[in-house]
């Protein structure tokens, strides 16, 4: 099930970024994961932990994930075995499934990436997953060095992922909107010809 304030339109296009500056500058998984296809993407966290270079607990996570979530898989960081490839994406995409965040290999990119799905990984693989171990999903996981629970709202775009708990879902927008006006009103200042050590008090 969706948070019940979780509103999509009001996320729509708000910078990762941004979003990490208004929770404290946390949040933000690694360089590591990176977009591999799509565009942007912001959801509620379906979690999956799977072992590595398996991928038959995300078969079974998405086979009850809620439409307009964020798919978010525990690989362990796995990038020697894909554990992600088309047949996966177009069960998400059946599934109603926003977009996904593998923090571990995927295959298939170019098949994906004419679909128009938006998926972040660690890295690709030619080599496919095997299937047989029992994972969990709908549990606190570890992806990009942040730990991610269901009902937290999760958000790519070019410079990655950043997770938003759940709890402060409701007042995130307002304050993204704040910090966006106050560097738009810096950059103003800066073309008009004050430095960017005297706006920011770091002279």
């Amino acid at each position: 099930m969706l948070p019940m304030d979780f509103d999509p339109a009001a996320w729509e296009g708000l910078a990762t970024a941004n979003l990490s500056d208004v929770i404290g500058r946390v949040g933000a998984m690694d360089g590591g994961i990176r977009r591999l296809c799509g565009d942007r993407m912001v959801g509620p966290a379906h979690t999956v932990l799977t072992a590595t270079g398996d991928s038959s607990s995300i078969h079974r996570a998405l086979a009850v994930a809620p439409p307009g979530s964020a798919l978010i898989v525990d690989a362990q960081g796995g990038i020697a075995r894909a554990v992600w490839g088309n047949v996966l994406t177009v069960a998400a995409m059946e599934r109603g499934v926003v977009g996904a965040v593998i923090d571990g290999a995927v295959r298939d990119i170019d098949e994906i990436a004419a679909l128009g799905f938006t998926l972040f990984a660690r890295a690709t693989c030619p080599a496919g997953p095997h299937k047989g171990f029992r994972g969990v999903h709908g549990a606190p996981v570890q992806c990009g060095g942040v730990v991610v629970n269901p009902g937290d709202v999760v958000a790519g775009d070019a410079d990655g992922v950043t997770v938003v708990p759940q709890a402060q879902i409701g007042t995130i927008p307002a304050a993204v909107e704040c910090v966006a006006a106050a560097e738009r009103a810096w950059m103003d200042r800066i073309r008009a010809g004050e430095s960017s050590t005297d706006i920011l008090g770091l002279g």
